[in-house]
């Protein structure tokens, strides 16, 4: 699947929307010599609906929105917009994303108006239509979450002034993103044929109640929200778990930073810290059922590069390239081992301790009986990660070298198996799985109604798998008071995947978390600005350029 899906993306790209290369959307489709000799037969329309896929590819990509967020820092200017929009430094010089988006949809509609012209089984033609369509939906929820207002595009076109058009109210667009869905909803199987619902590259129809789920959350539409996670926790996903432990699942000793009151309480964090950390290993997908929709990836082949996090993760002494690394506020975020609110010594303590490499006894302290998951995800001075270089202990080598800036980086995401070459993992990124769908859920239903069993159920699910402790019911049992506990669950579950830039507009917390940045020893290492404009991007030049009517709707979101 795989393989098909790259090469598919490749033949139909040429074939049917020679644009690619253009950003702007008002460019005429070179494909209409081709609408006359292709669409011949199923593998035709195979190659095409791959061709739609391609939107999925490099996802691994979206890390670099934890970036443009208060969770990572960005340090490379050239290889993302993140760096920019972290500083506030927001103008129409930037893309983000919108003239590929638009690649994209002329593609959706490109297939959508020519694929009924292939002899083909009625049911199949049915099931690819529902798959583009929860495509082009999926990607016009990106557009109008990230833009607002954009040109509603939903058919093919000839003619460059047919996308000269004045932009659909952001409400419009989702509104019709919804019911694409909806409508496709039927036609979408459980699974593929020979797969199940591991089958994660494609839209099921647990993917589509999936991006139901992503889209009525974040628009508020909280009852809808909780009917189709419900949808979606009924459809036979759980979270991933290891039940057994290996010898190599506990080589890293984390004896000196975890008290264990006894061996149950031992094994319970190293499963914890197993399943957490392995469920984005490449030897799991097909057990897994915790992936709902991945971008998938090969190892890096001579036509296609495999997962970049192998480099864009890991410090310079592991080949990387420590391009997206965690801040202190990341880092400050996870709980301590009891499931409360860790607090952190001062800045100027903690330089202090650290001593400029250095550091003194007491600077281990701050990674004392943590929460399991800052140990499956984040490299501090002294962590262990024997799994990708045996006997390997991170040590910060401040600045230069493809070293972090803010003295951590990343290890979830990587995976060991996957250590020798620039972009070599073959690893999937996860675009949607099932702990998101619970949190999701948890969330929606507290703003409905408050907190209920259902609630804690689903957090208490997500922690238990990290070998955490069940959320502390006496303590949130207010709407607001859980409303915070879940905020802060999602940021440190889903850390480092993507989420996080529009769960702070959303949650309209930007103007709080968006602060100047600063490393272990107190240096600055970013000055970072908000403006309330920032809760949506600026269209870019080109697309102004093209189209005269989008200025107006720039001018109304402030740029």
């Amino acid at each position: 699947m795989k393989k098909l899906i790259y090469i598919s993306c490749l033949i139909f790209a040429s074939l049917a929307i020679s644009s690619c290369k253009k950003s702007a959307i008002d460019f005429v489709p070179q494909d209409q010599a081709s609408s006359t000799t292709f669409w011949k037969s199923q593998k035709d329309a195979t190659l095409a609906l791959n061709g739609c896929y391609g939107y999925l590819n490099n996802n691994f990509n979206n890390a670099y929105d934890d970036g443009s967020s208060d969770n990572a820092y960005a340090q490379y200017p050239w290889e993302s917009n993140a760096t920019p929009i972290a500083a506030g430094n927001i103008n129409a010089t930037l893309d983000q994303g919108y003239g590929s988006r638009y690649t994209y949809i002329r593609r959706y509609n490109y297939f959508l108006d020519n694929v009924s012209k292939t002899p083909m089984p009625a049911a199949l033609l049915k099931r690819f239509i529902a798959e583009a369509r929860v495509l082009r939906a999926l990607t016009y929820f990106d557009l109008a979450k990230t833009f607002g207002p954009v040109p509603l595009l939903k058919v093919a076109y000839s003619d460059p002034h047919e996308t000269g058009i004045a932009p659909t109210a952001e409400a419009d667009v989702i509104n019709f993103a919804i019911a694409e869905i909806q409508s496709a909803l039927t036609d979408l199987p459980a699974s593929y044929p020979g797969g199940s619902t591991t089958e994660t590259g494609r839209i099921t129809g647990g993917a589509a109640w999936a991006i139901l789920t992503r889209i009525q959350l974040q628009y508020a539409k909280y009852a809808d929200a909780v009917t189709s996670a419900q949808k979606v926790m009924g459809a036979g996903y759980q979270l991933f778990r290891v039940n057994t432990l290996i010898p190599a699942d506990t080589q890293d000793d984390f004896g000196a930073y975890v008290s264990f009151a006894d061996d149950a309480e031992k094994q319970k964090f190293y499963k914890g810290l197993a399943s957490y950390e392995q469920q984005f290993w490449q030897a799991n997908e097909q057990t897994s059922k915790e992936n709902i929709l991945v971008s998938q990836n090969i190892t890096n082949s001579s036509y296609e590069y495999g997962n970049g996090l192998r480099t864009l993760f890991p410090p310079g002494n592991l080949g990387g390239w420590s391009s997206i690394t965690p801040t202190q506020e990341m880092v400050n975020a996870y709980w301590d081992k009891n499931g409360n609110p860790f607090t952190p010594p001062n800045a100027t303590t903690r330089a202090s301790n650290y001593n400029n490499g250095a550091p003194n006894a007491a600077y281990a302290d701050e990674f004392k009986n943590r929460d399991t998951r800052l140990y499956a995800s984040i490299l501090f001075p002294g962590s262990p990660w024997s799994r990708f270089d045996s006997g390997y202990k991170f040590s910060w080598g401040k600045g230069g070298g493809n070293n972090s800036v803010t003295g951590y980086n990343f290890k979830k995401l990587v995976d060991p198996a996957f250590t020798q070459n620039d972009w070599d993992g073959a690893q999937d990124f996860p675009i949607i799985r099932y702990a998101e769908i619970l949190l999701a859920y948890a969330e929606a239903k507290n703003e409905l109604s408050g907190p209920d069993a259902s609630v804690y159920a689903a957090l208490d699910d997500i922690r238990d798998r990290a070998g955490m402790p069940a959320v502390a019911q006496a303590t949130y049992n207010t709407k607001e008071k859980l409303r915070t506990f879940i905020q802060q669950e999602r940021r440190i579950e889903l850390a480092a995947e993507g989420q996080r830039f529009s769960d702070i507009r959303r949650w309209n917390i930007a103007k709080d978390v968006m602060k100047t940045t600063y490393d272990i020893t107190n240096s600055p290492v970013q000055e970072r600005v908000w403006q309330s404009k920032f809760i949506l991007m600026p269209y870019p030049q080109a697309a102004l350029d093209g189209n005269p009517n989008l200025k107006a709707a720039q001018s109304a979101k402030g740029y």
